[in-house]
């Protein structure tokens, strides 16, 4: 008898553990993820503009800014120098200027203030529709008082 109660004990232990597996093995099933439409985003895709690059005074700034998918402005930025430390705060130093109406930057994604060589991507906020013409200062960077970068799509 105490076999057959041994017996009956491990068989429920084994199906315990096998539906365990089991539901493991659901959770870690992979979904293909859905695609979710908002109105936030936008039918024109994204736009990508000539890199420009400005070398006066004691820094090297180069630029390359784009439209994002959600209308948002990104600027990737790399700053270069061997003579001064790069210690300004790009959302305050830099502007985006459409239509006489200036866009400040919502954020900085890169190397902290400090060092000879940063980069990052500067992000601004949605602007609509989408300008024919922008243009960014950059104002103190390396001792000169304003730096301009300006594109056209047209």
């Amino acid at each position: 008898m105490k076999k057959g109660y041994a017996i009956i004990v491990i068989l429920a232990a084994l199906l315990v553990v096998a539906a365990g597996f089991q539901t493991l093995n659901k959770l870690n099933e992979k979904k293909e993820p859905q695609r979710i439409s908002t109105s936030t985003e936008s039918s024109t895709p994204a736009i990508d503009l000539e890199s420009q690059t400005n070398n006066e005074g004691a820094a090297t700034i180069s630029v390359a800014p784009r439209k994002s998918a959600n209308d948002g402005w990104e600027v990737e930025i790399t700053l270069d120098t061997h003579s001064v430390e790069l210690n300004d705060d790009l959302t305050k130093v830099a502007v985006l200027i459409v239509d006489n109406e200036s866009y400040y930057p919502i954020t900085w994604n890169g190397d902290p203030p400090g060092g000879h060589h940063r980069e990052g991507v500067l992000i601004f906020d949605t602007i609509n529709p989408t300008p024919p013409s922008v243009e960014l200062k950059i104002k103190g960077v390396g001792g000169v008082p304003e730096r301009s970068f300006k594109w056209n799509r047209e």
